[in-house]
């Protein structure tokens, strides 16, 4: 089993601001929406809590370790994208400012090539790899998995077999934590997903 969880919000989030690759702590809110959905967790022995190197996705982790009895592992592939000149920029200035590529960033997210950043399928691709990966080494029952807000999105997007330009839709219901079933034919989907597709600038 996989226990997929979105990493607690920074106050990037918390102000609508675009947050990729910056490396920030977990914000109060975030912290205390953490605490929240790990006392939901089912119990059982989760043996690793993987997660990107970052300050809040390993807070995140550990949190989720402390009470599990679990280990935690960084694995710097599973990082959001580095959004480049858009990080940290309020979702009010890019439709302001840049409301063409505001309307790609709602409507059709992997679209999107941010200046002087990581493209965002590229990021897909990277994920879903570093996720195939770990999930093929590990050999314990369970394990855990923390991303960040686009890296969720879009894994719950594949998921769901819904297209990732609905992102902000599934991510619309709130929901933080998800168990899946794992066997060989599910990696294997995830590997053959994985593939880099080129995309114009938006």
């Amino acid at each position: 089993m996989m226990t997929l969880v979105r990493c607690g919000d920074t106050q990037w989030e918390v102000d609508e601001r675009l947050h990729g690759a910056t490396d920030l702590p977990l914000s109060p809110v975030g912290r205390a929406a953490v605490s929240a959905e790990i006392a939901r967790l089912p119990p059982g022995h989760l043996a690793t809590v993987y997660h990107a190197a970052d300050e809040a996705a390993t807070e995140t982790a550990r949190m989720i370790a402390s009470v599990h009895g679990s280990r935690t592992k960084a694995v710097d592939d599973l990082a959001d994208p580095d959004l480049g000149l858009l990080e940290g920029l309020r979702q009010q200035d890019l439709a302001e400012r840049y409301p063409k590529r505001h309307k790609t960033w709602q409507d059709d997210l992997l679209a999107i090539v941010p200046p002087e950043g990581e493209p965002i399928s590229d990021a897909r691709d990277r994920v879903f790899l570093a996720l195939a990966k770990l999930l093929r080494r590990s050999r314990a029952d369970e394990i855990a998995v923390v991303l960040h807000q686009i890296g969720f999105g879009l894994l719950r997007c594949w998921l769901a077999d819904r297209p990732g330009a609905e992102i902000w839709p599934i991510l619309s219901d709130g929901r933080r934590v998800e168990r899946y079933a794992l066997g060989t034919a599910f990696i294997n989907r995830l590997r053959e997903t994985a593939r880099a597709e080129p995309v114009e600038s938006t």
